[in-house]
């Protein structure tokens, strides 16, 4: 569902996304080791993404004329200037706005994406492992994935030398209310085994969190290679949540999302892209503004969460019910 829409980048009709696709992670790239280039590049991008992102709300920019095509790159210059003058004020206001929208727009594409995943392989434990095996291996999959969530999100409490106290519990508390709940669940029938693989990603995305928006910059300046080395896989776990957004709005569940939530997909992208690149350029040019002060980021990441991990609940529930008429189904025709 996610990276295998990434192959439609690649197409002559989405050619206009995999040109800014392939803009950003070269900014990306370029602005953690040179600060002027990396601001060269980055800044363009964000008009432009705030163009296109208006002109997606009147027409598919996949069909995109060249006098339209024109008519956007005479507005994104205009901004672009506008942008460089004013950059210094627009900026903090930019970056308040990129995180806010970046963690929603991936939170929710991820955390919906590991429930369905984590639900696939419950569904194959299930079919495929005779009885006991498959309940030992499901207990497995519930309690060990919860367990090592929870241990991540301690680890990086202590971490952080306990500057995250009220959050770290509120988060723990949402992973053990869901654990809960899917526990008194046994009773009528219905184990929620996916949750473990789901905390266990709760626990990592958390940790990126607190790595990619709070202590970031100060790793860096550390200076030593083990605080660099986590620094730069949480910026690839950042990449990788990334794509496999951005192949979730181009791929075939596009449409799908677009009609569920009455924003087009080409829309959500734009966005995501322009957040992206603003919260980059805010790194470069007020690297101050990100520290502990924007621990909230953690408050929107809970709410998703705790969203996100009670619809999985509601949602597994007809999913095995869809599941048992099948099989009723199949064993009827034998």
């Amino acid at each position: 569902m996610g990276f295998g829409g990434l192959k439609k980048l690649f197409k002559k009709r989405y050619r206009i996304f995999l040109i800014i696709v392939i803009w950003l992670l070269i900014g990306i790239v370029v602005a953690a080791f040179r600060f002027g280039l990396g601001l060269f590049i980055l800044t363009p991008l964000i008009p432009l993404c705030i163009v296109l992102c208006v002109v997606s709300f009147f027409m598919d920019l996949r069909d995109m004329h060249l006098l339209m095509f024109v008519i956007v790159i005479i507005i994104t210059a205009f901004l672009v200037y506008f942008f460089f003058i004013f950059s210094r004020v627009i900026i903090p206001l930019l970056f308040d706005l990129s995180i806010i929208s970046y963690i929603i727009i991936t939170a929710i594409f991820t955390l919906y994406a590991v429930y369905e995943g984590s639900r696939n392989l419950d569904e194959i434990i299930y079919t495929k492992f005779p009885s006991p095996t498959h309940h030992i291996m499901r207990w497995i999959e519930f309690a060990g994935g919860i367990a090592l969530g929870l241990l991540i999100i301690w680890w990086i409490y202590i971490w952080t030398g306990s500057q995250l106290y009220l959050i770290t519990w509120i988060v723990i508390i949402t992973i053990l209310v869901l654990a809960g709940i899917s526990v008194l669940l046994i009773l009528t029938g219905q184990f929620n085994a996916w949750l473990g693989t789901f905390s266990l990603y709760a626990g990592l995305y958390f940790g990126f969190l607190v790595v990619a928006f709070l202590i970031g910059p100060e790793l860096l300046m550390q200076g030593s290679a083990y605080p660099f080395l986590i620094f730069i896989l949480f910026t690839l776990f950042d990449v990788i949540i990334l794509l496999y957004t951005i192949g979730v709005l181009v791929g075939e569940r596009a449409e799908a999302i677009s009609k569920k939530i009455k924003i087009g997909p080409d829309t959500i992208l734009m966005w995501l892209i322009f957040s992206k690149a603003s919260y980059e350029l805010a790194k470069l040019i007020t690297p101050s503004t990100i520290s502990f002060k924007y621990w909230w980021v953690l408050v929107i990441f809970v709410v998703l969460l705790g969203i996100v991990g009670f619809m999985g609940i509601v949602k597994y529930k007809k999913f095995r019910a869809s599941i048992k008429r099948k099989r009723t189904r199949k064993k009827g025709k034998k």
